[in-house]
C-alpha cells in the first residue's frame, strides 16, 4: 500500500516535471497526467509484487523502465492533448525509474513485510 501511494504522488510530480523542462513532453490538459497515473501506478506495484522476491534490483530497475517506456510512449500516442516523442518518453522515462529505483532500495533496506510473500 505504501508503494501504490508514493507511485500516486511521483508519477503525477515527475511528469509535471518533465512537461516544464524537456520540449520533448507536451501536457495540455490535466486529464493525461491522471491517466497515465492510473495506469503505471497499479502496474508498477503488481510488478513489484512479483519481481522484488525474484530478481535482482538493476533487472527490476530496467524492467521498469522499458515498460514505463513503453506504456508512456503509448500513452502519449492515444490520449488526447499530449505531445510526446521518443525522446521525450525516454526522459519521462528515466525519471519516474530514477523513483522506482528509491522505492525498491526503501522497500528492500527497511525489509518491509508487504504482501510480497
Amino acid at each position: 500500500m505504501q508503494s501504490l501511494m508514493i507511485k500516486i504522488l511521483g508519477i503525477p510530480l515527475a511528469l509535471i516535471l518533465a512537461n516544464f523542462l524537456f520540449k520533448s513532453v507536451d501536457f495540455q490538459f490535466v486529464q493525461p497526467f491522471i491517466w497515465i497515473t492510473a495506469v503505471l501506478a497499479p502496474i508498477g506495484v503488481l510488478m513489484e509484487y512479483i519481481m522484488v522476491p525474484r530478481i535482482s534490483y538493476n533487472k527490476q530497475l530496467a524492467v521498469d523502465f522499458a515498460s514505463t517506456f513503453i506504456l508512456v510512449y503509448l500513452l502519449g500516442l492515444i490520449l488526447p492533448g499530449v505531445s510526446i516523442s521518443l525522446w521525450g518518453a525516454l526522459l519521462v522515462a528515466i525519471i519516474i525509474t530514477l523513483m522506482e529505483a528509491l522505492v525498491h532500495k526503501h522497500l528492500i533496506s527497511d525489509h518491509l513485510d508487504h504482501s510480497y510473500r
